[in-house]
Order: C-alpha cells, then sequence, then structure tokens
C-alpha cells in the first residue's frame, strides 16, 4: 500500500473512492431497514400516522429508481395514509407517482394496492366517474376476497349517491349470497346495511327496514360500538320523515358513539339530521354551533395534515437534489484535483517566471524614478548653489545666509525623496509615517488636508495592505504634483466595521477617465485589486479629481 501511495497516487485516490462508495451502499440498506420498520411501527398501531408517513418517505429516498416494487410499495403505503388523515388530493398525487415504476413491478398486489387507494380518494373528492373506473381495475387484479367485497361495496355506495338504485341493489344482493361472507359477520352487516339503505333510498320501506336494523342486532351483538354508527344513521334518515322522535333517538345515539369513537364525520351527519328534525330555537341554535365549530376543527385538522404531507415532500426533493449535485460535486471535484496536480507544476513556474519579470520592471522603474526626481528636484538646486560658492563673496553675511538656505532646501528634499523611495515600515508605527508621507507633498504651491487618519486602528491591517496603500497614496501625490496643477488636496480616511475607505480629491486640471492608462494611474488600479479592494475615479477636464478607495480589514 506505501509503494502504491508512493508511485501511484492516483490509483491510490481512486481505490479510495471506490471504497467510500461500497461503505455508502452499507449505510443506506441499513438505514432503509431502520426506516422502514419505523414506519411499519407507527402505521400498524395507528398512533403517529405521521410519523409513519415521513418514515416511509425517508426510505423511498434511499431507494432506488431500479428498485421498482419497492418503490411502488412505499408510495401505496404514503397514499393510504394520506386518504386516512383527509388529504386526498395529495393521496392521489403520491398514488399516481406511481404510475413511472408499474411496468418494471414484479408484485402486481403493490399495483392494486395503488389503485385502491386512488378510489377511494377519488370517491371522497366526488369524481364518481374515477372512483368507478379504479375500482373495476383492481376488481380484474388477483385481490383477496376482503378486498374484493370492498371494492364492490365501494361501487354500491357510489351507485346509491348517483341515484342508479337498481345497479346498487345488484351488487348487494349478489353479495350476500357469497358462501364466505356469511362467516364474515363484520362485513356481512355491512353489506346489509348498505343494501337495506339502497331499498330506503328506492323506495321499499319493509325490506330497507329489515335490512337496517338486523345490521344493527348483528354489529350490536359483535361488541364493537364504531360499527353500530352507520346503521343508526340510516334508521335515524328512515324515521325522519314518519317518526320524528325515534329518528331523533337514533342520531343522538349514533352522536354519542361517534363521539365517544372520535368519528368527525359521522358526528357531522347525526348533528345535520337532528337540526333538520328540530323546530325548536334553543336546540337549534346549540346543535348548528356545534355542527359550525366541528366543521372548522375538522377542516383545519385537514389542512394541517395536507400542509405537513406537502412539507415532507418538499423537504425530501430538496434532499434529492443536495444528494445528486453532491454527487456531481464529488465527479467534478475529482477531475478538478486531477487537472490541478497535472498543471500544478506548470503554473508554478510560470508565475515565478512572471514574478521574477515583474520585480526586475519594478526595480528598473523605482531607480528610473529616482533618477528623475534626483536630476529633476536636486541637481540643479545643486548646480546652483555651488555656483553661488564659487562666484561669491563668502565672508558676506547675508551671501552665507543664502547658502544656508539654499543647503536646507537640499535636505528637505533629499530627505523627502529618501523616505518617499525607501521601503514601506509597518506596524504600529506605520499611521504616523503615513501622515509624514503625504505632509511631505505640501509646499507653498500645494495644500495638503488629511482628516480622520489618526482614527484607523492600522494595527488591524495586514502588512500588506498597509504597503498597498502606501504605495497607492504617494503615487497619487506623485502623479498630483506631475500633471493636475491642484493648490488643494483633500485625503479623508474611514473605518467601517469590516472595511477601511480612503478619499482623494484635488482642484487640478482633471482628465478624461479614458485616459487613466496614460495618467499612470492603472498601478494604482491594480494595487488596490491585489488587496481584494474597489477603486472609483470620478474626473472631468478643468474640474478636479475625486477617487474613492475602499478594502476590506
Amino acid at each position: 500500500m506505501q509503494f502504491i501511495m508512493k508511485h501511484f497516487p492516483f490509483l491510490f485516490l481512486l481505490f479510495f473512492l471506490f471504497s467510500c462508495n461500497n461503505e455508502k451502499d452499507t449505510i443506506v440498506v441499513d438505514d432503509y431497514t431502520k426506516f422502514s420498520n419505523k414506519a411499519t411501527f407507527y402505521r400498524d398501531s395507528i398512533i403517529n400516522l405521521d410519523s409513519a408517513y415521513f418514515y416511509f418517505n425517508e426510505a423511498k429516498l434511499l431507494t432506488n429508481e431500479s428498485e421498482s416494487d419497492r418503490m411502488v410499495y412505499l408510495l401505496a403505503e404514503m397514499a393510504k395514509i394520506q386518504k386516512i388523515k383527509g388529504d386526498y388530493s395529495g393521496s392521489e398525487a403520491t398514488a399516481t407517482e406511481a404510475f413511472d415504476y408499474f411496468k418494471e413491478v414484479k408484485d402486481s398486489n403493490y399495483i392494486y394496492s395503488i389503485y385502491s387507494s386512488l378510489g377511494t380518494s377519488y370517491q371522497r373528492m366526488l369524481d364518481f366517474g374515477n372512483a368507478l373506473k379504479y375500482y373495476d381495475l383492481c376488481l380484474k387484479g388477483k385481490i383477496s376476497e376482503k378486498d374484493k367485497l370492498t371494492m364492490l361495496n365501494n361501487k354500491g355506495v357510489i351507485y346509491i349517491v348517483n341515484n342508479d338504485f337498481q345497479s346498487a341493489i345488484k351488487i348487494y344482493q349478489s353479495l350476500i349470497k357469497v358462501e364466505n361472507l356469511k362467516h364474515d359477520r363484520v362485513e356481512y352487516a355491512r353489506i346489509i346495511d348498505n343494501l337495506g339503505f339502497t331499498y330506503f333510498n328506492n323506495g321499499n320501506k319493509n325490506k330497507a327496514y329489515h335490512y337496517i336494523s338486523e345490521s344493527l342486532r348483528i354489529r350490536d351483538s359483535i361488541g364493537d360500538e364504531y360499527q353500530k354508527i352507520a346503521p343508526l344513521i340510516h334508521l335515524a334518515r328512515f324515521f325522519k320523515d314518519s317518526i320524528t322522535s325515534e329518528s331523533n333517538r337514533f342520531a343522538l345515539n349514533a352522536y354519542d358513539i361517534a363521539t365517544k369513537v372520535n368519528s368527525p364525520d359521522d358526528r357531522l351527519e347525526a348533528l345535520d339530521i337532528l337540526i333538520r328534525n328540530t323546530s325548536n330555537k334553543d336546540e337549534f341554535e346549540n346543535y348548528y354551533e356545534k355542527l359550525s365549530f366541528l366543521r372548522d376543527s375538522i377542516n383545519f385538522v385537514r389542512q394541517t395534515a395536507k400542509n405537513q404531507f406537502a412539507k415532507i415532500k418538499y423537504d425530501s426533493r430538496l434532499a434529492i437534489e443536495e444528494s445528486k449535485n453532491h454527487e456531481k460535486q464529488k465527479i467534478i471535484y475529482l477531475l478538478l484535483f486531477i487537472v490541478s496536480v497535472l498543471s500544478g507544476i506548470f503554473i508554478f513556474y510560470f508565475i515565478r517566471k512572471k514574478n521574477k519579470e515583474k520585480i526586475q520592471k519594478t526595480a528598473y522603474e523605482t531607480e528610473t524614478r529616482i533618477s528623475k526626481r534626483l536630476h529633476d528636484e536636486l541637481a540643479n538646486d545643486v548646480f546652483n548653489t555651488m555656483t553661488f560658492i564659487e562666484t561669491q563673496d563668502l565672508q558676506n553675511k547675508d551671501n552665507k545666509e543664502s547658502i544656508l538656505r539654499g543647503l536646507d532646501v537640499i535636505y528637505d528634499k533629499a530627505r523627502n525623496i529618501s523616505k518617499q523611495t525607501s521601503g514601506v515600515k509597518t506596524g504600529k508605527d506605520f499611521g504616523n509615517l503615513l501622515n509624514e508621507m503625504l505632509m511631505s507633498y505640501k509646499s507653498d504651491e500645494v495644500n495638503i488636508i488629511k482628516k480622520g487618519s489618526n482614527e484607523i486602528n492600522w494595527e488591524l491591517i495586514s502588512a500588506e495592505k498597509q504597503i498597498e496603500i502606501h504605495r497607492v497614496l504617494q503615487e497619487l501625490l506623485v502623479n498630483m504634483k506631475k500633471y493636475s496643477k491642484a493648490e488643494v488636496v483633500v485625503i479623508g480616511f474611514k473605518e467601517q466595521e469590516k472595511s477601511i475607505q480612503i478619499s482623494y480629491s484635488d482642484n487640478g486640471v482633471g482628465f478624461e477617465k479614458e485616459k487613466i492608462t496614460k495618467r499612470g494611474l492603472q498601478s494604482v488600479e491594480n494595487r488596490i485589486h491585489s488587496i481584494k479592494g474597489s477603486i472609483i475615479f470620478e474626473s472631468e477636464i478643468n474640474k478636479g479629481v475625486k477617487i474613492n478607495i475602499e478594502f476590506p480589514k
């Protein structure tokens, strides 16, 4: 392994990435099992269906697109939970998402589970055409006898709502003849209850009362309170137009049981019957207030569930996108790494060569600038002083004073040139040295005004930035001396929370922005950009110059 790392680092990197991927696959399998088990627990216990939905969705995120059976199973479970919680449109969206995987599904039971959820959701949304379509698709498949009874019973309910009573009676009469149904007392009671209610709507009250009351008797004997609600509601409707007191008795009984077992939809139906039956104002207001409050509560709970499911799905989409982006980034990073290694040596030598050329050029320019300043600013003064000494009487007091004044001027100029061309001293004394440099350009012809420089905490600024700012201001003042013919220069400093702002302005002749390079200001821009700062020039002919500089601390 050490030999591979030393001589074939790329092979080692690929081996490492491959190992990471294998480890990731193992983690995904373990996480899927964990999420799936949690989802099943919450679903079966009916304690927290929201948590079941969340963990089914988490398991779905870990499922590969090619695992069609698993994907359809998870989507079917999620659609069922949304249907139970009253989010019928959300259940429809989740169920139809499974269509993309049907071609590769091996266990058709998962597909029929999707059809069943769609049929129920469409029925609840009063889209009876689609509901019947998916119930029929279920009936064509290999489904259990119990599921088949459920599908046919639901079709019968739709026929009742659509006033197609003959079709409903035909379905229910065929079902009560099924031999196995007589051994399932719960299903048998449900079928004869719906058959009786169909006869009631079709005008056959004798058969209606017989089947509904028989259903109530069977369900009462079973001992399941919830099962008694449907026949009680149907009997309340049966007596509504004949014996109001009986109708109220059955409706109140249904309402009490529905309240006990927490069945809000059945409570609404019972209250609706009681409201229609009563002629007492106080009772009417009492029942109507309960109905309004219950209806608002149901809408709120279902909307909350719908929003929660939508949020879980939205978060999952974000997670998928992030995962895909992460995989893409890994590939990109690997390619960038390889390209960087291959080109690193070339870039290193190229930059080093450029830096050498830049240093040589800068040194030459510095030497040229110093030579020019010595010639322009000192040579004439020295020559004039030497000529004065050679031609004048040195014993004369006035001549001596003139010589001393000339030497003072020469000394001051030489000192200024020395300070302005020597290396920049950084650190805690930088602020004082910067002020000295700025004021060294003050003369009888030019007044230099500085503002706020003493308020800047230069110790927080890196040495590199101190040097660049010193050079930039120096170059601006040199250009001012050479070109601007300014009489007043104002330099302001302002410390912000994360940056330093420097403003420069003079009342000189100005220049056109297009001629920045000709004025020698291109190097000023380059220096500011090198410390990640910004610089803005504002100037017009005969209107001076304004420059705003800002750089991060």
